[in-house]
């Protein structure tokens, strides 16, 4: 699993620093990710399009909005004729980013928004420290805790809903409680009909392990029902090459909820007794170690023959959603 995710992002940081216009054809893409033997194919429907050699994709939405990849992270950009509204900066994409909003627009970047404070989505923050930053109170507080200077402190912060209106566009901004982390929040484009929401569904594949290291597991189950409350076409996840479409949410919704389902029938089978046989009793972190691993593979037994055509990663990291769900489901 560790060659692969490394693999993944070497594909994706390799490529020189040079400038090439939004949409522009570039013969020279990025390799294929090289799978080793133990995994299966990837689904054809979980490949986006190919990152250019300069090593990151521009691609109009429409109405302004823009959305940018280095084939792992994802940012999404709104140009609104006063200036540009900047959602998320992974540092992957520092220097990158500047070039790529410059590359269709000469707007400065006025605004920058916060979806949640993990360094990986918003690291690369600090060149634009002197826009207006906005941001839950949550990842407020949790950055003032982190105190990293790569992490501005937000300038604005709300609790329940904010709208950011610049110029001719607006972004409503939403928090529906913790999910992935505290803090966590809706970026809603209502005229381009454009939802990003990180670190919850990741278009054509499972998640990241440990259910996408989600800090509040029945917050990270519900909220994919809450996502499809919403009336947008495109999604934006945060992650991978592809964005996403209301199917993509509701296969991930399916997944989800058959990993909860044999997760659920593995804590209710599984007979402790009988591996307490086996590995015995006196090392009691060695017993619950067997255990816990034995209700994570029978679930994932039940899950991986059903998904493995569907989504992207479902034979890497299903193990690890199923022991983490299992837990939730016994302790939450």
């Amino acid at each position: 699993m560790v060659r692969l995710v490394f693999a993944f992002v070497l594909v994706a940081l390799a490529a020189p620093p040079l400038l090439v216009a939004a949409g522009q054809a570039t013969p020279e893409a990025s390799p294929p990710v090289v799978m080793t033997e133990e995994f299966g194919p990837v689904p054809a429907d979980a490949r986006g399009p190919a990152i250019p050699a300069v090593g990151y994709l521009v691609e109009e939405i429409g109405g302004g909005l823009y959305a940018v990849t280095e084939g792992v992270y994802q940012s999404i950009f709104l140009t609104t004729g006063e200036g540009v509204i900047l959602v998320d900066a992974p540092p992957t994409l520092d220097p990158n980013l500047r070039a790529a909003i410059a590359s269709v627009t000469d707007e400065p970047v006025t605004h920058l928004v916060y979806t949640h404070h993990h360094a990986d989505h918003i690291g690369g923050a600090a060149p634009f420290a002197g826009a207006t930053i906005v941001a839950h109170e949550e990842t407020a507080a949790l950055l003032a805790r982190a105190a990293d200077p790569n992490r501005p402190p937000p300038t604005v912060t709300f609790a329940e809903t904010h709208t950011l209106t610049v110029g001719t566009q607006t972004l409503r901004l939403d928090y529906h409680g913790n999910n992935h982390s505290p803090g966590n929040i809706f970026v809603y484009a209502p005229a381009q009909k454009v939802l990003m929401v990180v670190d919850i569904v990741f278009p054509g594949w499972v998640p990241y392990p440990d259910l996408a290291v989600a800090e509040d597991v029945p917050g990270f189950i519900s909220v994919h029902d809450t996502i499809l409350t919403y009336d947008f076409e495109t999604f934006v996840g945060g992650h991978l090459t592809r964005l996403g479409t209301r199917a993509d949410v509701e296969t991930a919704r399916g997944y989800v909820a058959d990993v909860r389902r044999n997760a659920a029938e593995a804590n209710a089978t599984v007979d402790f007794a009988a591996i307490a046989q086996k590995v015995g009793a006196d090392n009691l972190w060695a017993l619950f170690d067997a255990y816990l691993d034995t209700v994570a593979q029978a679930c994932a037994d039940a899950t991986i023959p059903v998904w493995r055509d569907r989504l992207g990663g479902t034979d890497v990291f299903t193990e690890r959603h199923c022991w983490v769900m299992a837990e939730s489901l016994r302790i939450d």
